[in-house]
């Protein structure tokens, strides 16, 4: 729950409460999921290592909300939110993590390379910037067959440092495709600070300063900044104004997967961040626009239970 030291979401007017309490909704269910997911990894249930998005959740929120039924996404491995907000269940996504036969993946994969197509959900390449080609050519085939749809992904700074990305980007540029690229700007590349890695840290100068894309800088923390961003973003390439870009301030909270506990952050940065949780920050600003301390509390009850 906020406490008094938390600094709430902004307070923007084309959000409106129903929406707002449905980006609270989905970023508590990333957050209560990954709370049980890393208790499951611990005891050995979960193979392999469990990458979380804890401190990201209000983008994969966002994005996830900011899209249209037709629309389509490639999800990185931090964005359960926007799998849940296009449709995934809470029962698929544990048992694809445990293996089980019944899971999306038959039991192939215990991690998130899963999707469902038929809801617009791309399954997850993990090779780093291998997304971003992918998602251009399904927007380039948007355009070419005159569909009115839209499709997304995610780039973190070492996926914007790998060659397809590059590629796909300028692609994109040339193409005018309806794609938006959200650029997670979370301060590391696994365990590579971003000022270690890019000369320009700004993710946004470099995606209109090298293919001309137009972009924009948002709070990562802030959901209701960065949904009123990214969906403005989606509306405009829509409406054929070419790829857009939203670069989202952050920080991964913990280290780049469940076996790095991520000691190489400074403490510094870390208080930084300690008062802009998103999910604290959203039930803040909420708070602020008349929901009680009884209402939060009763849906942050029922998603428990939905983990449960």
């Amino acid at each position: 729950m906020a406490t008094t030291e938390t600094t709430p979401c902004g307070d923007i007017a084309s959000v409106p409460l129903e929406a707002r309490l449905a980006l609270l909704r989905l970023v508590l269910l990333q957050r209560l999921f990954e709370e049980r997911a890393i208790t499951l990894y611990r005891q050995g249930r979960i193979a392999g290592s469990y990458y979380d998005g804890r401190g990201q959740e209000a983008v994969a929120a966002a994005a996830g909300l900011a899209l249209g039924p037709d629309d389509v996404v490639c999800p990185l491995n931090r964005e359960l939110a926007t799998h849940f907000a296009k449709g995934t269940t809470v029962a698929d996504a544990f048992r694809n993590f445990l293996g089980r036969g019944d899971s999306p993946t038959r039991g192939r994969d215990g991690n998130m390379h899963f999707g469902a197509p038929h809801r617009g959900i791309f399954p997850l390449v993990s090779m780093l910037g291998d997304l971003v080609p992918v998602t251009v050519g399904a927007a380039l085939a948007f355009k070419r067959r005159g569909e009115p749809r839209v499709a997304l992904t995610f780039l973190g700074e070492g996926a914007f440092s790998v060659g397809d990305t590059h590629e796909g980007l300028n692609l994109a540029g040339v193409w005018q495709v309806p794609a938006v690229f959200v650029l997670q700007r979370n301060q590391y590349a696994y365990s590579t600070p971003t000022r270690q890695e890019m000369v320009n840290t700004s993710m946004a100068e470099r995606a209109y300063g090298g293919w001309s894309i137009p972009a924009e800088t948002v709070d990562g923390t802030d959901a209701i900044e960065t949904f009123d961003a990214i969906a403005a973003a989606v509306g405009r390439a829509r409406a054929g104004l070419g790829p857009q870009a939203i670069e989202a301030v952050t920080l991964r909270i913990h280290g780049h997967a469940a076996h790095d506990d991520g000691r190489y952050v400074p403490s510094e940065l870390r208080d930084a961040y300690a008062d802009r949780d998103p999910v604290d920050r959203l039930e803040a600003r909420l708070a602020l626009d008349g929901v009680t301390e009884a209402g939060l509390a009763e849906i942050r009850a029922d998603i428990e239970q939905e983990i449960a």
